[in-house]
């Protein structure tokens, strides 16, 4: 049962590694394949359009709006018996007819005044015969009337000045720069996590080799010792304890190859792949970084680090957008408590005419006849006694702002907090990979120098099989200490920002962000 489940692992991932040249495991371009893929960077993305489109809609309060109305209107009056208008008229029923056309311009500016512009042109006639200067006329002469008018509102209290008029525009552009820097911070630790899965599988593929070539071992140490046994210079029950290690041995590369199928499998979940894309992911194809190509150096300065993290966290910055928006919406909620006064001056030129021709029409704008021209000036003042909505509004303004201005103080906290860790986890994992390094080294030697033994008859079998697995565990603990070496690296990057680079066409992702420490004089 136990070969069984082996041929099917090693089968399984024998047919993955057939055709897993389709998706190529090189860290830079599984990173660009999340900016696709990635459900996580596709709605951080969503998100900037969404704020624009706040922006956009914000935007609107200052657009040049236009605006038009035409009214036709018939009207039948039966005069009553008395009125002396009934012997001018048949069957004592005065008829009316009217249209009116209209149209005009209205802008709010960002200084925070409202202008109107606007045209009107009227035209009434009906079937009485006689005018108001008591002439006679023909029946359903016309009359037409036009009028111009122009008018300016200036704000006294509430929503006087450009800065609170543009308080909410500003604030959604804000908010725009808080969801750019938002998406960053995102990319940035999605890119993380990518680097972080790149080399758990990267470990767990090589884990795999060295499981393979312990299993190695452990056969040659079987091929001598049933030569051994067959000269009589070794006991047979050598043989069983050799055995008993394989089997154990067989155990363990099962559980590494379930360790690489899990590994695949989590690493393509974070870049958004499918199951089955997944399991088409190649061989990994970046080795870890080393110490000297990493630019390490003992005795950096913290310091140059956090002052790097302030400048460059997108989250810090991000919140520091969001701390500025609220501040714009705090301006424009006190404002909002003070009562409303509004002076209004306003133009009005306007003309008539008799007519029903098209001259007529015309003259209407230009007859010095019923000229009409007019100036005036009107006063607005609202004043909310309860004023509820305005005092509850600046309310939460305040307590949103002063929530912001926390979490702003909290993430450069954290920023303190991480990059020290980082710097110390970064300093041990360096101690520790040229530790595991030394004793790999020594093991290697112990190990040659047992075999050459045990074919002498110098050391038991027992002994050669501890040193074996010794070899097998100082191969792993190296192993994983240049994983904990790369994780501590592209840990550091993230946490100072310096991991990914925006530009114009979206994030720059270089390789020097997982094999090289930030330079703290050009990050």
């Amino acid at each position: 049962m136990r070969h069984c489940l082996y041929g099917i692992l090693i089968g399984v991932t024998a047919l993955a590694s057939d055709v897993c040249a389709q998706v190529r495991c090189d860290l830079l371009e599984i990173s660009r394949k999340a900016f696709d893929k990635n459900p996580t960077l596709v709605r951080s993305g969503l998100a900037i359009r969404s704020a624009e489109a706040d922006l956009q809609i914000q935007r609107s309060t200052f657009d040049l709006n236009s605006f038009s109305e035409l009214l036709f209107q018939n009207n039948q009056y039966r005069l009553p018996g008395a009125d002396p208008r009934n012997a001018l008229l048949e069957n004592s029923i005065l008829r009316n007819n009217a249209l009116n056309l209209s149209g005009g311009l209205r802008k709010r500016l960002r200084t925070g005044q409202l202008t109107e512009f606007s045209l009107n042109y009227g035209f009434a006639n009906n079937n009485y015969p006689v005018n108001s200067f008591n002439q006679p006329i023909g029946l359903y002469l016309g009359n037409n009337t036009s009028t111009i008018n122009f008018s300016l509102t200036q704000p006294l209290l509430r929503g006087k000045g450009r800065v609170i008029t543009t308080a909410l525009e500003r604030a959604n552009s804000l908010y725009v720069l808080n969801a750019k820097s938002g998406n960053e911070y995102t990319t940035s630790y999605e890119i993380w996590q990518i680097g972080l899965a790149y080399w758990n599988y990267y470990t767990a593929f090589k884990s795999l080799e060295i499981y393979k070539q312990s299993e190695s071992r452990i056969r040659n140490v079987l091929s001598v010792t049933e030569e051994l046994v067959k000269g009589d210079k070794k006991p047979a029950g050598d043989l069983i304890q050799v055995k008993s290690d394989l089997a154990n041995q067989e155990k363990l590369t099962i559980m590494a190859q379930q360790d690489l199928y899990n590994a695949r499998i989590q690493l393509g979940k974070v870049i958004g792949l499918s199951t089955e894309e997944s399991l088409l992911i190649d061989v990994p194809e970046n080795d870890f970084p080393t110490i000297a190509e990493s630019a390490f150096r003992k005795g950096v300065d913290k310091a140059d680090y956090i002052r790097i993290a302030k400048e460059r966290r997108a989250d810090l910055m991000a919140a520091r957008h969001g701390h500025e928006a609220l501040q714009q919406q705090f301006v424009l909620a006190q404002n909002n408590t003070k009562p409303q006064l509004d002076l209004t001056g306003f133009l009005a030129y306007g003309s008539a005419s008799t007519g029903n021709r098209m001259g007529d029409v015309m003259a209407s704008f230009s007859n010095n006849e019923g000229r009409n021209i007019g100036t005036g000036a009107r006063l607005t003042f609202t004043f909310p006694v309860n004023n509820n909505w305005a005092r509850g509004s600046l309310v939460k303004s305040q307590m949103a702002l002063s929530d912001q201005n926390v979490v702003v103080n909290n993430i450069q906290r954290i920023i303190e907090l991480d990059v020290n860790n980082d710097l110390n986890y970064l300093d041990n994992s360096v101690i520790n990979l040229q530790k595991a390094e030394e004793v790999l080294n020594y093991t290697q030697d112990v190990f040659k120098d047992e075999q050459v033994k045990f074919q002498s008859g110098l050391t038991t079998i027992l002994s050669l099989i501890l040193f074996q697995e010794r070899l097998t565990a100082a191969q792993l603990r190296y192993l994983q200490a240049y994983q904990q070496f790369a994780r501590a690296i592209i840990n550091l990057r993230h946490d100072t920002g310096t991991l990914v680079v925006p530009d114009n066409k979206g994030f720059v992702i270089d390789r020097n962000a997982f094999y090289t420490i930030p330079d703290t004089n050009n990050n």
